[in-house]
């Protein structure tokens, strides 16, 4: 095995976080967060990035290839996709689909050239080295401060915490078997309203009966004088129709 693989493989296996500098300050969105909790080719997602992180420089670097002298500034990493493909020991193929998430969700700016690519760090908002606090002039802000994920790393940071912090999915609560039951909707009405309804509409019977009792027992005027409500009354009102229609 190539030397790059074994650093690799030693980085897998590492339980320390290796870090350029004291501290450093990201800041990226909920989705960033999750997909480096993934995994490419059966290696976290997290254990790549972490390897571009441990390889961006905190002060103006020069560097030459090809008898080309080029600067590296700080927040960026210096890196080609064919290095990287050999020391992750994975195909360059997969190498440029996982920078390329790695753009497409803020966390990385790949710029490539014919010698090598430049990384920006873009989600790097700061680091700290010698007791001095400095900002990333490549860091580009694409969430809100009181959004999204906001981490602190630390060199020899132990690993685990990470992985304490990594997303975990929410488990399914244990549905019992009463709950698949449909609630039953109670086919017999309220007994009280029903027994209120029925004295109800008996008493508007009584009602209507008691008011056409009384249309019959209106007391007529004869003379000037009312007749008494009652059967007689009744009587002589149709007796006395009976006289006023023999005189006509």
């Amino acid at each position: 095995m190539k030397r790059t693989t074994k650093s690799f493989e030693f980085m897998k296996n590492l339980k320390q976080l290796i870090l350029p500098c004291y501290k450093v300050e990201m800041a990226m969105g909920v989705e960033a967060w999750y997909f480096l909790h993934g995994s490419t080719d059966g290696v976290c997602n997290l254990t790549f990035f972490l390897s571009l992180l441990s390889k961006m420089t905190v002060t103006e670097v020069q560097n030459s290839k090809r008898g080309l002298k080029y600067s590296v500034q700080p927040g960026q990493v210096d890196s080609s996709m064919l290095v990287l493909a050999k020391e992750w020991n994975i195909g360059r193929k997969a190498v440029f689909r996982l920078l390329e998430d790695f753009s497409e969700r803020g966390l990385i700016n790949v710029d490539s050239n014919p010698m090598t690519s430049i990384l920006d760090m873009v989600c790097v908002k700061s680091w700290m080295t010698a007791g001095k606090l400095v900002e990333n002039p490549t860091y580009r802000q694409t969430v809100k401060a009181y959004e999204g994920v906001r981490i602190f790393l630390f060199n020899g940071q132990k690993l685990e915490t990470l992985r304490r912090s990594s997303p975990r999915k929410k488990t399914a609560k244990p549905v019992d078997g009463t709950d698949n039951l449909m609630p039953i909707k109670p086919t017999v009405s309220n007994p009280v309203v029903t027994g209120t309804t029925s004295t109800v509409s008996t008493a508007d019977k009584n009602r209507e009966e008691n008011t056409s009792m009384e249309a019959d027992y209106i007391p007529v005027l004869v003379n000037g004088d009312a007749l008494p409500d009652s059967q007689d009354g009744y009587q002589c009102r149709n007796e006395a129709a009976g006289t006023a229609s023999d005189s006509i």
